[in-house]
Order: C-alpha cells, then sequence, then structure tokens
C-alpha cells in the first residue's frame, strides 16, 4: 500500500491510495451538486431512458436555465455516473427517501454514491480531510490538496500525465465537493474551514444493509472501507451500529475480532420501506 501526502505534519496512514484507484477529472464537471442532484431525483422516472430523460431535464428547464451542454454534464456525467451504475438501484433507493422528505439521509447517501465512483474523491477525504479534523486543522488549501495530486500521478494514479493548471481546477473542485456535502464552510472567497461531519443515523443504517446485501460477513461489514468516508474506524463503526441497530434493525455482537449481527431486515426494499417511516 502506497503511503500519501498528507497535510503537513500528519502521520503516514496504513491505508493510502487505494490500490487500483485512477484518477480522473471528472469532478471538475459536477462538484457536489446535492441540490441538483435531488431535483433530478424527484423528476426521474426508472422506465425512461437517459436520453429521454435528459431532453425532459432541458425541455422543463429543471436545472434552472443551464445551457444543453451544462444539462448533458450533469445528467450524464454526475447522476447517472453516481446513481445509475452498475444499476439504477442506489437512484430507486434515494428517489424513495427523498420523496419520504428523508433529506438529510439522502445529502449523506450522495456523500457515500459519490466517493464510491470517484476515487480522487474517496482518497482525498480519507486521507487529507479526516485527518485534517482529527489534527484540529481549520482548512485545507487547493495547494494541499495539488500536492496530494502531483504525489498520485507520481504513482501512477493518472492515465496521463495532468498539468498543473489541470492538478489545481481538480484540487478546487475537491475542495467544492467538500463543501457542497458538507464537510467544509466557505467562510470567504476562496477561504474554507473544515466542519466536523457526522452521518445520520439512519445513513448509518444503510450502508450497514447495503453492505450486508451484497453478501459481506459481519465482520467485513464492519471493517469495510466505505466506512471511511464517513471517517469511521472499525471501533467507531461497532459503536455506531451498537448505538442504532438496536432500535428495529438487529443486534451485533462483538468479541475481539469476531462480530456477529442479527440482522432484523431481509431486503434492502424492507430497510427504505422503514428509514422513510
Amino acid at each position: 500500500m502506497l503511503s500519501v501526502l498528507r497535510a503537513p505534519g500528519a502521520k503516514p496512514l496504513t491505508q493510502g491510495i487505494q490500490s487500483g484507484s485512477r484518477y480522473t477529472i471528472a469532478i471538475c464537471k459536477g462538484s457536489a451538486l446535492v441540490e441538483e442532484t435531488k431535483t433530478l431525483l424527484r423528476a426521474w422516472r426508472p422506465e425512461e431512458s437517459i436520453a429521454d430523460f435528459q431532453s425532459r431535464v432541458q425541455r422543463e428547464d429543471l436545472l434552472g436555465r443551464a445551457t444543453a451542454y451544462r444539462v448533458k454534464d450533469i445528467v450524464r456525467r454526475v447522476f447517472a455516473r453516481r446513481l445509475l451504475a452498475p444499476d439504477n438501484r442506489p437512484a430507486l433507493n434515494l428517489k424513495s427517501l427523498l420523496m419520504a422528505g428523508k433529506t438529510r439521509i439522502v445529502s449523506d447517501l450522495l456523500l457515500l454514491y459519490s466517493a464510491r465512483q470517484d476515487d480522487a474523491l474517496r482518497d482525498v477525504i480519507v486521507d487529507v480531510y479526516w485527518p485534517a479534523v482529527r489534527e484540529g486543522q481549520l482548512s485545507v488549501t487547493p495547494s494541499q490538496l495539488v500536492g496530494f495530486l502531483r504525489h498520485a500521478e507520481a504513482n501512477g494514479y493518472m492515465a496521463e500525465p495532468w498539468s498543473e493548471q489541470v492538478r489545481l481546477k481538480v484540487a478546487r473542485g475537491l475542495l467544492g465537493a467538500l463543501v457542497g456535502f458538507g464537510m467544509m464552510r466557505e467562510v470567504a472567497r476562496g477561504r474554507r474551514e473544515t466542519l466536523g461531519f457526522h452521518p445520520t443515523d439512519g445513513a448509518v443504517i444503510y450502508l450497514a444493509f447495503d453492505l450486508h446485501f451484497q453478501g459481506l460477513t459481519d465482520s467485513a461489514v464492519v471493517a469495510d472501507r466505505d466506512w471511511q468516508i464517513f471517517g469511521f474506524n472499525e471501533s467507531d463503526v461497532r459503536n455506531a451500529l451498537d448505538s442504532t441497530m438496536p432500535s428495529g434493525w438487529g443486534v451485533i455482537q462483538a468479541a475481539g475480532s469476531v462480530v456477529r449481527i442479527n440482522w432484523n431486515y431481509n431486503a434492502m426494499e424492507d430497510v427504505i420501506d422503514a428509514l422513510a417511516r
């Protein structure tokens, strides 16, 4: 596992840039776009093709005077990439929660799905943002992320070399995403501060069951790297599940490295119905 460039003074992680990660400039096309994605989720129809949906978004002006090119970027490179790949189950789940008024849970899950689909965003969250928060740093700067991206490129995580201008553009896109997902806030033009982000209980339950229904063992659910997006280590996951599961979701038992969870739901659709109540 590679070590990565981190915020100044930060200790090296045993986990760094993930093996097989490939960084792209996709974040420049969409950043977080939380509210825009919610707008699209409300309008999205499962039976509609992406091309037809894109045309309807443009025709009905759902994104507020966005150009045809911008609509295409948001629908195809943000919405579809994050929520319709490899299938439309994420969009179906989040649409159900959104229509039930669970907007905070949806925001947290948009962070999850965005980081799953963008290796650069995931690694910046795990290896730059969370260490900065834990060490009490008030900000993460574009120059820090440019250095992080330069290091990643040197270790083969870009298909082709990036210019310094591209690195800076991607760094700003990543910071914009952190602001959009509620992990940072912009206090002045070009100045952003870190925030103490914590996922909703609903997002914790959703991720646990999502991993469970992927066929992971109980121990693997607790140890999965997706929890790092929320800033959780294994102990944090156990504590979070120990706190939330008894509210009708199940029971977690842990002894050393052995974890056993009694799951009270047998299908993700039932979990979504329960979260939507």
